[in-house]
């Protein structure tokens, strides 16, 4: 049931360098370096169906491909796309497709066809965007659990790229929540302040204020978080960017998880230890409620935020 469901979740079209092509022919080579050697990095980003509007609604069309931008820069990659180009193939892609309903984008760029692993051309590039609902855990949030893997640092291989050899580390994570019975992990940094889950950030609410760690905490800089963050704002919500200890999360009224796949989870328990009353908070639940009505374009005062995909 669930491979029958994949299947049916892929794309008719893709865009492959540029050009709509058929999902099937959206192949690279098996030596691409973006593949042997990891030299890749990507976006991932949410279109929203409107019905009233009958309209897509792309979620910070722009703001994704310009953090893209910077991520081809740090692993040098040679006369990548433009975010002008991306954003064509990225509305291109939508259209051949057809999407009247909820999807997932990814774009990706790489080491194309054959080369070393320092090799910085040709550069390749793929947008696949796939049906994707929102997660049963949006409503019914998810137990996580402390890793015993920590966050690669900002000197290693820094988490602040979207590069996909970033993500063997949250995919070990990954693995051993799931191996243990929890929904997902939550991995600190070397001195044991935290970092961040294997796909998205994590905020925290200790009497009445809203924590997430910094930006220099070994995290992605989450577009998500600082939707959140924005939005806090302009709730007069006082929010803290700083160090979380891990006993903190044991302290927290409320605690969520947040990134562009799964929007916003509550985060039910920590280690087993109920987060508050088990239950989604009051303030997390104001936040779901303000980000639907941002993405669905029913909120005026965002939507600039929004890339509308059908003229």
């Amino acid at each position: 049931m669930d491979k029958d469901r994949k299947l049916s979740d892929r794309p008719e079209f893709a865009v492959l360098n540029g050009v709509v092509v058929p999902f099937a022919d959206a192949r690279i080579s098996v030596m691409a370096p973006g593949l042997t050697f990891a030299a890749a990095v990507f976006e991932g980003m949410r279109a929203y169906w409107n019905p009233d509007h009958e309209q897509l609604y792309v979620l910070h069309l722009h703001d994704h491909l310009e953090r893209l931008q910077f991520s081809m820069r740090v692993i040098e990659l040679d006369n990548p796309p433009s975010t002008e180009d991306l954003t064509s193939q990225v509305i291109a892609g939508l259209r051949a497709n057809n999407f009247r309903e909820d999807c997932y984008i990814r774009v990706q760029t790489y080491v194309d066809d054959w080369g070393e692993m320092i090799a910085t051309g040709p550069v390749g590039s793929s947008i696949i965007c796939r049906r994707r609902p929102r997660v049963e855990a949006f409503a019914n949030g998810k137990h996580f659990a402390v890793s015993s893997w920590r966050r690669n640092a900002d000197d290693a291989s820094p988490p602040r790229i979207k590069a996909t050899a970033n993500y063997l580390n949250s995919r070990l994570a990954g693995l051993e929540a799931k191996r243990i019975g929890a929904d997902g992990g939550i991995i600190l940094n070397r001195d044991g302040t935290v970092s961040e889950g294997p796909g998205g950030c994590l905020f925290i609410v200790r009497d009445g204020r809203l924590i997430t760690p910094p930006v220099t905490a070994g995290i992605l800089e989450s577009i998500t978080r600082r939707t959140l963050l924005l939005l806090a704002a302009g709730m007069d919500q006082p929010a803290d960017e700083r160090d979380v200890g891990r006993t903190e999360l044991y302290l927290a009224q409320e605690c969520f998880y947040c990134g562009t796949g799964q929007e916003i989870v509550p985060i039910l328990s920590v280690d087993g230890k109920a987060v508050g009353t088990s239950e989604a908070g009051p303030l997390t639940r104001r936040l779901q409620e303000a980000y639907d009505k941002i993405v669905r374009c029913r909120d005026a005062a965002y939507r600039n935020w929004l890339t509308p995909v059908y003229e």
